[in-house]
């Protein structure tokens, strides 16, 4: 292999994150266009269970494409099924709180949100766990928790009533946190495996909730046009089913600490459609949110630090 070739190599992980990263950032925008602005043209929890049907459909076919049969899937899982069933659970109140988030906020205050679930690992792996407390995770975890409050609380004080989509941003970012503890204990089985049971599992569970919803009163709303269909199919195929193949590809090369120490970033893309959607936020609450996005990103390159030292 030539120096160009080795280089070319060397690059395209990177290169692939930066797609990874767009994708998930573009979720948040999607589902604000959709969801949260007039007219409104899907209800968030139908968004929710649209997305991750599609992501599942499209899991099962590279699965297939594998040519893994459900009788080896069957035995991958079996001695972890009830951890599964609950990484499931805490994936489907994830992407419903999600997405009815932006039915409320934008999607850059969702994404900011969101993606403080490294907070929560962060809290669990220390007490829990007993992980090494560093200088560059506790900063991080500083600059993450006082950045967020301020981030939450002047959004409350600037724009008032939007405290239902903080809430329930909040509860996906708990609900991601808690997922993601899940995965911790799914280390050594087969990724692909995981993700494409656990979006199946999620589904099911997403669909189950809805027909409760909907035997309660509950009217989704769904405008089936160009944008809502291209939509859907973007986050379904692409940012939820697409995207983890490519992340899983960059995980084989730089391994997963590597490859999860960029995704603070992708709140950096979600603020784009705030300002896209003639949404922007204030500059008090855009500097408490680049605080906490920092503070979230030293936490990741803490790990990513620790790894080296192995």
């Amino acid at each position: 292999m030539d120096h160009h070739q080795k280089l070319v190599t060397s690059k395209r992980p990177y290169l692939l994150l930066v797609i990874i990263i767009t994708l998930w950032g573009l979720n948040f925008i999607i589902s604000r266009f959709l969801c949260g602005l007039d007219p409104v043209r899907v209800s968030g929890v139908l968004f929710a269970l649209f997305r991750y049907t599609l992501g599942a459909v499209t899991l099962v076919g590279v699965i297939a494409y594998q040519r893994r049969g459900p009788r080896a899937i069957l035995e991958e899982i079996r001695p972890h099924r009830p951890l599964i069933l609950l990484s499931a659970l805490f994936s489907a109140i994830f992407v419903i709180g999600l997405h009815t988030s932006t039915e409320f906020i934008t999607s850059g205050t969702s994404s900011i949100i969101v993606n403080l679930n490294p907070i929560v690992v962060f809290l669990f792996g220390v007490l829990f766990l007993k992980e090494r407390l560093s200088l560059t995770k506790t900063v991080g975890f500083l600059l993450g928790l006082v950045g967020g409050l301020i981030f939450l609380w002047t959004s409350i004080i600037i724009v008032p009533g939007i405290e239902l989509g903080i809430l329930l941003a909040l509860v996906s970012t708990f609900a991601w946190g808690a997922y993601t503890i899940t995965l911790h204990y799914l280390e050594g089985v087969d990724r692909y495996v995981v993700i494409t049971v656990t979006m199946v599992t999620s589904s099911l569970l997403l669909f189950s909730f809805l027909l409760i919803m909907l035997f309660q009163g509950f009217a989704p709303v769904l405008i089936l046009d160009v944008f809502s269909i291209s939509g859907i199919l973007f986050v379904g195929i692409l940012s939820s089913g697409v995207a983890y193949v490519l992340y899983f590809t960059a995980i084989e090369t730089l391994g997963a600490t590597r490859a999860s120490s960029f995704l603070f970033l992708i709140p950096f893309v979600s603020v784009v459609g705030d300002f896209f959607f003639g949404e922007p936020p204030e500059l008090v609450v855009l500097l408490a949110g680049l605080i906490a996005v920092i503070g979230v990103g030293l936490i990741r390159l803490s790990g990513l630090g620790e790894e080296h030292k192995k």
